[in-house]
């Protein structure tokens, strides 16, 4: 047996669904409840009953209530499967998501409505579906922080690239300055020993220029 809370559009395809499976339809919603009223106030035996559908769209609650409502009702009829219609929501909706960690794997959030009877099928089926069908509605909250840890070390790297840069370029620019200072000593040594060779030469020169004996001596060698 099967109850089900839906729009009228879901009704139409949950119905055409039962008709084809044979399955037998014990209660039927199609107006907005208040999904935990709904649970205690109802006059259903939900005990009688192997498979209950919801459409979330049909409930009047808050996001935490419809989680804990779904939870409770999990808990108090072990026996019924229950089968979660969220068209068009997103896999990382809060709602599937904490669903999912509560082992309801039943979730229906295709939009097109052939896909949507197709997974409804499936949601009937002997075995309905399992953890591996349902995972997409896994949270993904790890995988963003190690995303976010793997941002900020890269703007870590980069902040420390312009650092190792610098200290290139300051290791670069001592090396120039060393180098230049050689330059200008080794300049200041060759200027240096210029001026000392000008001046003995110079002071041979005159020696030669007032030495009357010298003078006489050298052209006496030359012109031997």
């Amino acid at each position: 047996m099967l109850s089900y809370i839906a729009s009228n559009s879901t009704a139409n395809l949950i119905n055409t669904i039962c008709k084809e499976d044979n399955i037998i339809i014990l209660n039927k919603e199609v107006e907005e409840i208040d999904f935990l009223k709904y649970i205690k106030q109802t006059k259903v035996n939900f005990n009688l009953i192997k498979y209950l559908i919801i459409e979330l769209s049909q409930l009047k609650n808050t996001e935490d209530e419809v989680i804990n409502s779904i939870k409770y009702f999990k808990e108090m009829y072990i026996n019924t499967r229950i089968i979660i219609i969220a068209k068009g929501y997103d896999n990382q909706n809060v709602i599937l998501t904490n669903l999912y960690e509560n082992s309801i794997y039943n979730i229906v959030n295709a939009l097109e409505e052939t896909q949507v009877k197709e997974e409804i099928k499936k949601c009937l089926s002997q075995e309905g579906l399992q953890e591996k069908a349902a995972r997409r509605f896994k949270k993904i909250e790890i995988e963003k922080v190690d995303k976010k840890s793997k941002y900020h070390h890269f703007i870590s790297k980069l902040k420390e690239t312009p650092n190792k840069n610098v200290e290139t370029q300051n290791q670069m620019n001592s090396s120039v300055y060393f180098f230049a200072v050689l330059i200008d000593a080794i300049k200041s040594l060759v200027r240096l020993l210029c001026y000392i060779a000008v001046f003995i030469l110079t002071s041979i020169g005159l020696t030669f220029l007032f030495n009357e004996e010298l003078r006489n001596m050298v052209f006496q060698i030359f012109n031997h």
